[in-house]
């Protein structure tokens, strides 16, 4: 199959390539289906979560442990069996990002993280309710606290 993403340009993929979002995601609830896609080879820590519905939609992702090493979100278990597994720990988590011009002022979302089934690539965005995570973290002070706690066990 092919798409023709507005700012990606040619994509060829193949029907077992999708992610399905059965609810979309908030705000998007009729695109349903995405591709994920790594924009440089050598570098997976920023993705593009590209809706195949509409081409012109596509949202930039992180997996949250490059920022933050022991996020552990907790899914509800309607949540966990929507998803059909049986435990939080069996699903890859992305979070949405904003991207700034200065890569430090970016923010990220860690209370609506997108969650998905790595085997069934069957995913839903939730809401972390009564966690520590926020709608907005700026990804400079993730930094910030790295290069604190590296210079604090020196």
């Amino acid at each position: 199959m092919n798409l023709i993403a507005t700012d990606y340009g040619d994509i060829q993929y193949e029907k077992d390539d999708l992610i399905l979002f059965p609810d979309g995601l908030f705000g998007f609830p009729d695109l349903t289906e995405y591709l994920l896609i790594c924009l440089d080879e050598d570098d997976s820590s920023l993705l593009v979560l590209q809706s195949v519905q509409k081409p012109e939609i596509s949202f930039a992702v992180m997996n949250p442990v490059l920022l933050c090493p022991d996020y552990s979100p907790v899914l509800t278990p309607e949540e966990l069996f929507s998803l059909g597994v049986e435990d939080s720990g069996e699903l890859s988590y992305y979070v949405v990002c904003v991207v700034k011009k200065d890569l430090c002022d970016s923010m990220v979302n860690l209370k609506c993280p997108l969650t998905i089934n790595p085997e069934t690539l069957k995913g839903m965005q939730v809401i972390l309710e009564g966690s520590q995570y926020q709608f907005r973290h700026r990804i400079g002070d993730f930094l910030q606290d790295s290069e604190n706690s590296e210079s604090r066990s020196e």
